[in-house]
């Protein structure tokens, strides 16, 4: 646990130390937008809960072309099943995580594009399951409750439009089942997050920059 916590304290402090020492190579932004979210395990499929995604950003080049970013992110994930034809059952599983995203990044500075590649490790702050409109959670997270923490595998696209503001989209899968469920019909019974995020990027440390031609 204290090596946790030695992580996150480094990261915030990465992140919020004056722009000015790091000069012409760190940069810092912020970022929000749109989960697209799943689990793969609880017996239904397609993208249907939404939930924000938003925090602070920041990268450390180190060459032209390559750079690590990092990440501090707020994350709603879960899953969400609406009476269909084939599905008798209203229910909502609610999972909000505290995120730290790591990325190795490779930038196209003359076309504004950035390919990124990396882990997320995240720690649960909420779990909630919501039945008809009511809120079950004790009956299904009771003897089962999801794990506290969560690794992610990331991969990651994003398009600047200039060089302050920009556009993201990225996908995020659990390595490690968030949890396990006996009436789960995914492998081994686990239960995985798979999120997709459409974000836009405000980098205010690049303010007053041009894009390299």
């Amino acid at each position: 646990m204290r090596y946790y916590i030695t992580v996150v304290i480094s990261c915030i402090i990465a992140i919020l130390l004056p722009l000015n020492v790091f000069a012409q190579t760190f940069r810092a932004g912020i970022a929000g937008g749109v989960n697209f979210a799943q689990i793969d395990g609880d017996n239904i499929g397609g993208y249907n809960k939404f939930g924000a995604n938003a925090g602070f950003v920041s990268e450390l080049p180190f060459t032209d072309r390559w750079s690590l970013g990092m990440e501090i992110l707020y994350a709603q994930k879960g899953s969400r099943a609406i009476i269909t034809a084939n599905n008798i059952r209203d229910f909502k599983i609610l999972l909000d995580y505290a995120e730290l995203p790591l990325l190795a990044k490779f930038h196209d500075r003359k076309g504004g594009f950035t390919f990124g590649g990396g882990f997320g490790f995240g720690r649960l702050v909420r779990s909630r399951y919501i039945e008809s409109g009511l809120d079950a959670t004790e009956a299904y997270f009771g003897n089962n409750p999801a794990k506290r923490w969560e690794w992610s595998l990331l991969a990651d696209i994003s398009y600047m439009i200039t060089p302050v503001f920009g556009l993201n989209l990225r996908g995020a899968y659990s390595i490690l089942p968030i949890r396990k469920d006996p009436d789960s019909f995914f492998r081994n019974f686990g239960q995985f997050n798979n999120v997709v995020t459409v974000r836009s990027i405000f980098i205010f440390s690049a303010i007053g920059q041009k894009r390299v031609r």
